[in-house]
């Protein structure tokens, strides 16, 4: 048998060896490289006998990787026991949402389990109850445990009265935990069942889908039935929620093939699905299908941006400490006054590697140029949560050890946002430096609308005969002198050389 490319395809190829393990999920994988062995632990919501077992772990060994010399197997039934539910939901709400969870008694969780489904009710204040529902927490809840437990869960709220307490919220807390997220959601018509029963009719924007287990639903667009290797049919499906387009693989079942295959161009559906990785890229498989109708009066909702903090919390800006470049705009009867007027700030980042999504900053450096001035200069190292390699130390100087003690990109962002707001950005190349900003900002919601100017653009355009466009080379020709590959040298270098491509092209 030919080896599996990504998880989903490792999990679906195991599950089609026998209904029973339809909701089989990896629970842990644990390898030995001294021994060159790997050890598989699965749960699932069924009881498995022995020959269904010995079945399982010849499957694994086939599509396992031939670098092990051996294959474990371990399955085991995961029973939602109503104790265990009641920790993992007080678990859950005490690592994602502590201000709700700092009020939340062990007595305030009841569950219980009905025949394929678990149902749970909360008992929350009122507030608590229009916080949850207006970022549907109970859809992340519900995911959550349905992966932990291999089963389907339901959950209802119960108010309580509230009780005389004292308010722990400072504006911080508020701000970064009760304002976190949103989740966005549709809420889709007239559910016809053809996979779940229970799959409801609420699902997320597939713009916020991302990774793990979701529901969303959208109007199909495209869908091709296929065969794999052993001929068993499966889908490809494409669908669109007027918010994002996406498309994913449904491995179909003996009892939905039919009405699987009824689908087409135009019907609306619901799905449970899984988004995983691979090759860098979003994988997605659908699980669970139902059709539905599209509400024709859905609007998007935009998504929830945090404010610009009020003040610095940990990077404070500093005065400029250059001579060279006081005065980037010293000859302003050659410049636009509108370019004089507006706020700039020129900045540059170190990481680790080139793609945003794989790769971590190291440090930023940036300074702001006001009135034709640089005035401030804001500078910090950050603590990679990716490997800084050989190549790149020797590139940037910046070590393992010099971002050991350094903050994270999560606590210095508030501070770099609250420097650039109201400015103009300048970066050289910026399609790259941005490329990060923009992916660990959306990570925090914030949202990043400046008005982005790029200095090699700019030089290609008034320096069309130099033999290349690199911050260096452009340096040389103007004989600027600074420690390249450092994040604040590179900042106030590319604002010097911004200063004299603007006078440059306010000549042509």
């Amino acid at each position: 048998m030919s080896k599996v490319k990504t998880e989903i395809e490792f999990i679906e190829s195991i599950r089609s060896i026998d209904e029973k393990l339809n909701n089989l999920r990896i629970s842990e994988i644990q390898v030995d490289k001294k021994d060159r062995c790997i050890t598989f632990t699965f749960v699932t919501d069924r009881t498995i006998e022995q020959e269904l077992k010995d079945k399982i772990a010849k499957r694994v060994s086939e599509i396992t990787s031939n670098v092990f010399n051996s294959v474990k197997v371990y399955v085991k039934k995961m029973v939602a026991e109503t104790e265990l539910v009641n920790n993992e939901i007080f678990k859950f709400f005490n690592a994602n949402y502590p201000s709700i969870s700092i009020f939340l008694k062990n007595s305030d969780i009841s569950s219980g389990v009905y025949a394929d489904i678990v149902k749970y009710v909360l008992r929350v204040t009122i507030d608590q109850e229009d916080y949850i529902k207006t970022n549907d927490i109970l859809i992340k809840l519900n995911g959550h445990l349905s992966k932990r437990f291999c089963t389907d869960f339901r959950g209802a709220l119960e108010i309580k009265e509230p009780e005389e307490t004292i308010s722990l919220l400072n504006d911080e807390v508020y701000e970064s935990e009760l304002q976190r997220v949103e989740y966005r959601t549709i809420k889709v018509l007239d559910p016809l069942i053809i996979d779940d029963a229970h799959l409801g009719n609420v699902a997320e924007y597939i713009e916020d889908a991302t990774t793990g287990d979701v529901i969303i639903c959208g109007k199909i667009t495209e869908i091709t039935e296929k065969t794999t290797k052993n001929d068993k049919p499966f889908f490809i499906i494409h669908i669109d929620d007027t918010t994002a387009k996406t498309s994913g693989v449904y491995f179909s079942k003996k009892t939905t093939l039919n009405k699987i295959r009824g689908l087409q161009v135009g019907d609306d559906i619901i799905a449970k699905a899984t988004i995983a990785e691979y090759k860098g890229k979003p994988s997605l498989t659908f699980q669970k299908i139902n059709k539905c109708t599209f509400p024709t009066d859905f609007v998007k909702k935009d998504r929830y941006k945090k404010p610009t903090p009020k003040n610095y919390k940990l990077i404070f800006p500093s005065p400029a400490k250059t001579i060279q470049v006081t005065n980037v705009f010293d000859e302003e009867e050659i410049l636009p006054l509108d370019l004089l007027r507006k706020t700039f700030v020129v900045f540059d980042l170190e990481t680790t590697g080139t793609e945003p999504m794989k790769c971590g900053i190291t440090e930023i450096g940036a300074v702001k140029v006001v009135n034709g001035e640089v005035k401030e200069q804001f500078t910090t190292l950050v603590k990679p949560d990716y490997p800084i390699s050989e190549k790149i130390v020797e590139l940037t100087g910046i070590t393992e050890e010099m971002v050991k003690d350094a903050p994270k990109i999560t606590s210095v962002l508030p501070d770099f946002i609250k420097f650039i707001e109201g400015s103009n950005l300048v970066a050289h190349n910026s399609n790259f430096d941005m490329s990060f900003i923009t992916r660990f900002a959306k990570a925090e919601d914030y949202e990043i609308n400046n008005e982005v100017i790029d200095t090699l653009a700019l030089a290609r355009k008034c320096l069309p005969n130099l033999r290349n466009h690199d911050l260096h080379t452009l340096a040389d020709y103007y004989d600027i002198k600074f420690q390249h590959h450092r994040a604040l040298a590179d900042a106030y270098a590319t604002a010097e050389i911004f200063k004299k491509l603007m006078i440059l092209n306010n000549k042509k």
